[in-house]
């Protein structure tokens, strides 16, 4: 990992006053609104307002460049800074080690692996495994869910500044519980491909939650985006491991 001395400064300039968990849910906040898909310019004024008039924005922008700069070559800076100021090691949460990520996906992932192919994490913490899956191989589909809204949403915040496809999921992968989830993708404009997500609630929309063994079988969404209004049904409890 990089050294984050410098973002955790300007982070704890950001949270002061303030618990240092719900600050970083704070600026996650503030990041993920201008990344957010609106299907017109009047449902994005709202958001274009806030991101405007933040009163620390000029300290949230510092932190986002210093947090882009050290995402490079898919380091995880958000959660190393989580693992420093936020967890503490309480709950045993800690976050898997660059060495070890890099090893177990060298492992198990083929780095020739086809466009469209899937890559799931049930528990994905601030999603370094899919960061390292797509240091071998971008092109995939990257799938991760995690019981810890906070870590969905660090998740989610990795994919976007790495212009990755696929959908976060705030969910219980034992209990196949769903909370919410994210679809994630990019759009081609002047040239670029613009990342951006659209949340859900409803599990049916989600590729990652699992439909019982009585719902009908329907062939898989190879555009996670489309996963937003066509559903797919995925196999049964017991199969999240090895069915995507």
């Amino acid at each position: 990992m990089n050294n984050i001395n410098k973002l955790l400064i300007l982070f704890e300039q950001f949270a002061y006053t303030q618990n240092e968990a719900a600050a970083l849910n704070d600026f996650l906040d503030y990041f993920l609104l201008a990344f957010r898909y609106h299907e017109t310019a009047e449902e994005q004024k709202p958001a274009l307002e806030t991101l405007i008039n933040h009163p620390k924005r000029e300290l949230l922008s510092k932190m986002l460049i210093e947090v882009g700069e050290l995402s490079e070559n898919f380091n995880d800076p958000l959660g190393e800074l989580c693992e420093t100021l936020i967890s503490k090691g309480r709950n045993g949460q800690f976050f898997t080690p660059g060495p070890i990520k890099d090893l177990l996906t060298a492992l198990v992932y083929d780095s020739n692996a086809k466009q469209g192919d899937m890559v799931l994490d049930p528990a994905c913490g601030s999603g370094r495994m899919l960061l390292s899956a797509a240091k071998r191989n971008r092109h995939r589909l990257f799938y991760g869910a995690d019981i810890d809204p906070l870590c969905c949403k660090m998740a989610l915040m990795n994919m976007l500044l790495h212009s990755l496809t696929g959908e976060i999921a705030h969910m219980d992968s034992l209990s196949n519980k769903f909370f919410h989830g994210y679809v994630i993708g990019t759009v081609l404009l002047n040239g670029h491909h613009h990342p951006y997500y659209k949340p859900f609630t409803d599990p049916e929309q989600s590729r990652i939650w699992l439909r019982s063994k009585e719902n009908p079988s329907q062939e898989a969404v190879t555009d996670p985006s489309e996963s937003m209004r066509q559903p797919s049904e995925r196999g049964v409890q017991g199969n999240l491991f090895d069915e995507l």
